[in-house]
């Protein structure tokens, strides 16, 4: 009997321990940050919700959001880190990017990790791949990967052994083996939640073909890889990760990948563009850098998200990286941006600066919100309250305001090479027309280079930009072609007034529409140069060209008001250096066909011209002042008034910023829905700010987001004030 109850008890002790050992295994496994706790909370245990687009924004569960993180590389085991798998460091990283408040993470398919040989897959990598997705999930933090990954970090190019010097980019043989590589991701990970949207590759073209890659082989690059991976995945937004190829002009620019992406990326990285941003790192001009390409891209039809921005420890102050970055987000945001990914998670550890990428490039060692052994730099706290902030607004219904004032992108700069669209050619031709600037009409011929066209027109651009933001106004990019009349104002700076290089002007049938549109109650601001040619101008800005001022390089303009303008007072001046000697740097003889002169130059000659054409109005400068701030270091950073210019014919053309603040370095932007929004404050000054913020209505009330919860401003009417430290962002509520 004692036998027989001994044997019983034994076989229900081990019906227990099986049991035990099923239910175990039924639960996911605990992570580092819960070891030693006696269960798994029920936030660990609860799946990713999948991510679409909703209007500007992301959205999940049916409430918009805003994707904020890093790209993470880890610090040990760097690029290597697929080859080098060390899951217990990984799930490190992943915790402590949970504690840093991380919902988003981009990070790195090495193409020759997955896809060893052609068409061979490699079953290790899958598998890494689903432990990746599994932290997704533990942690809370979305995966956005980057595919066929060639560049990167430094100079490297992540190469596979099979290219054997194929061209990645057109090269039959590549296009085919990328297409199935991505598509074979697309079907593996195509209903995966945990993944935020497909990055085809980082920042395109691949840096071993960057020189010879064409427009027409972006565009099929992109169409053939957005097509294969769409045939398994309906789910997943996809997007291009380009860096600077709207302000550089390159082949991957948004308006070539518009018809296949879901959204746009930029990674503003002002510091490395220093001839479109000749300034400090936390300048006025460099801090717009993320708001800037933002609008630039964004006007090209998609949401925009900044994939990558920083700055590394080993060149710049980590203080003085976390006031760039802050005024950067905010400025950011305001204009738009629907995501923010710092570039990046850690620091490289030591042992990493003996061998490449990092042991040629300094630089990229410190780019981190930490250090390589976990520290927070500045950063990590500046970006943790920014994630709280944005991670407390209610998107719901809220969309960027509409721009007051548009600057036109010309067709020639948008349009892919090659294409004649608008070139007004009907029918068959019986003589073909050939472009000699279209570049490759003869086998063999090399496209022409416009780079410094580019910079001409993108420094402009970028002066213009910020001008408007001084003088209170929200500018976008409409495209030539497209919807810019519904624009209040619409802003021409020289040289898309010129006639030398087709890259950078407005077609001649364009004139024709501005009259009609300022007839209809428009108001049109221009520059010209020397180099200008507009077709009877004179029945639009009341004046026309006579001929060119010619001078010499570093020669003093200026402009004196001799008739009230807006708040401009007659005795106003403004004072100009000519950067060269060129019909691009020289002005114009206007002779006056019933426009009023507003403000003469240093020789008495007509320099500002305003006009009214039906119910709307022109402004004419003689001179091309954008572009004569672009070329100037820290130009914004010091005493500079021409922003008056464009607040005197705002305020004499009747435009009304639904936002606006009485202080010149603070930017008021607005997110806006019905009865409510958002107005995002950056201070792009050194120095803090007293600032009073007016709306265009009747506020009823205001709150000031913050880290820890709303705080109800003080309003009075359609104003209320704020303080704000040097390059301090700020997120209000308002109804």
């Amino acid at each position: 009997m004692r036998y027989l109850t001994a044997l019983l008890l034994l076989i229900l002790l081990q019906i227990h321990a099986v049991a035990q050992q099923s239910l175990t295994a039924a639960q996911p496994p605990k992570s580092i940050s819960s070891l030693g706790r006696s269960s798994t909370s029920s936030a660990e245990l609860a799946q990713l919700p999948a991510v679409h687009l909703d209007g500007n924004y992301f959205s999940r569960d049916g409430h918009r959001f805003i994707p904020v993180g890093a790209n993470w590389v880890p610090a040990k085991a760097a690029m290597q880190w697929p080859t080098q798998w060390d899951p217990k460091a990984i799930e490190a990283d992943f915790a402590r990017m949970h504690e840093l408040g991380f919902n988003t993470i981009r990070l790195d398919f090495v193409w020759a990790w997955i896809e060893p040989r052609p068409g061979d897959y490699n079953p290790e990598a899958f598998r890494e791949i689903d432990f990746l997705i599994s932290l997704a999930h533990r942690y809370h933090i979305y995966l956005h990967p980057e595919l066929l990954i060639g560049g990167e970090v430094g100079e490297a190019y992540w190469d596979v052994a099979y290219r054997q010097g194929k061209h990645p980019h057109s090269d039959p043989d590549m296009l085919r083996l990328e297409t199935d590589h991505v598509g074979e991701l697309a079907r593996r990970y195509g209903k995966e939640p945990a993944i935020l949207g497909w990055d085809l590759t980082d920042e395109p073209p691949f840096w071993i073909a960057a020189d010879n890659t064409t427009d027409a082989m972006a565009i099929n690059w992109t169409r053939l890889l957005t097509w294969s991976m769409r045939r398994y995945d309906s789910l997943h937004p996809i997007v291009v990760g380009t860096s600077m190829e709207d302000v550089g002009h390159g082949p991957f620019r948004p308006d070539n990948v518009r018809e296949e992406a879901d959204f746009f990326s930029v990674h503003p990285y002002s510091i490395y563009a220093p001839k479109l941003f000749p300034d400090a790192m936390l300048s006025e001009r460099g801090t717009y850098g993320s708001a800037f390409e933002t609008a630039l891209s964004g006007s090209a039809g998609h949401p925009v998200m900044v994939q990558e921005i920083g700055a590394s420890s080993a060149q710049y102050d980590p203080d003085e990286i976390a006031k760039f970055l802050r005024a950067s987000l905010y400025s950011g945001l305001g204009a738009g941006a629907n995501g923010f990914l710092i570039w990046c998670y850690t620091d490289a550890a030591p042992e990493q600066y003996r061998k490449v990428p990092y042991l040629r490039s300094p630089h990229e060692t410190q780019f981190g919100l930490t250090t390589w052994d976990g520290k927070e730099r500045p950063s990590a706290k500046m970006f943790q309250d920014f994630e709280k902030i944005v991670g407390s607004l209610d998107l719901t219904g809220i969309e960027p305001a509409p721009a007051d004032a548009g600057i036109i992108v010309p067709n020639e700069w948008s349009k892919p090479r090659g294409d004649f669209s608008h070139f007004g050619l009907t029918g068959p031709e019986v003589v073909p027309y050939v472009s000699t600037d279209e570049g490759a009409n003869v086998a063999g011929q090399s496209q022409p280079s416009f780079s410094e066209e580019n910079a001409w027109i993108t420094g402009s651009w970028l002066s213009s930009y910020i001008l408007a933001r001084r003088a209170g106004m929200k500018a976008d990019f409409p495209r030539e072609y497209e919807d810019w009349q519904k624009r209040p104002m619409v802003l021409l700076p020289s040289p898309l007034t010129s006639t030398d290089s087709f890259l950078v002007h407005v077609h001649s049938d364009f004139w024709e529409k501005a009259k009609q549109y300022v007839a209809q109650g428009g108001a049109l601001y221009a520059s010209v140069a020397a180099d200008a040619a507009i077709p009877e101008m004179e029945s639009l800005f009341g004046a026309r060209l006579l001929d060119a001022i010619p001078k010499k390089d570093g020669d003093e303009i200026t402009f004196k008001i001799v008739a009230p303008f807006g708040s401009l007072k007659v005795g106003d001046t403004f004072h100009y250096l000519v950067p060269a000697a060129s019909p691009r740097s020289w002005g114009a003889v206007l002779a006056i066909k019933g426009g009023t002169v507003i403000a003469v130059d240093q020789d008495g000659r007509p320099a500002l011209v305003a006009n009214s054409v039906g119910s709307g109005k022109t402004l004419l400068s003689a001179y091309p002042l954008e572009n004569y701030l672009a070329g100037v270091p820290a130009v914004f950073d010091k005493p500079e008034n021409t922003y008056t210019v464009y607040r005197a014919f705002q305020e004499w053309s009747g435009v009304k910023p639904l936002f606006h603040s009485d202080q010149l370095s603070v930017e008021v932007a607005a997110l806006s829905g019905k009865e409510r929004g958002y107005a995002v404050v950056t201070n792009h000054g050194a120095g803090s700010q007293t600032v009073t913020i007016t709306a265009a209505a009747s506020l009823h009330s205001v709150s000031r987001i913050t880290p820890e919860g709303p705080t109800q401003m003080k309003i009075s009417g359609s104003t209320f004030k704020v303080d704000l430290g040097a390059y301090e962002g700020a997120v209000f509520e308002w109804k």
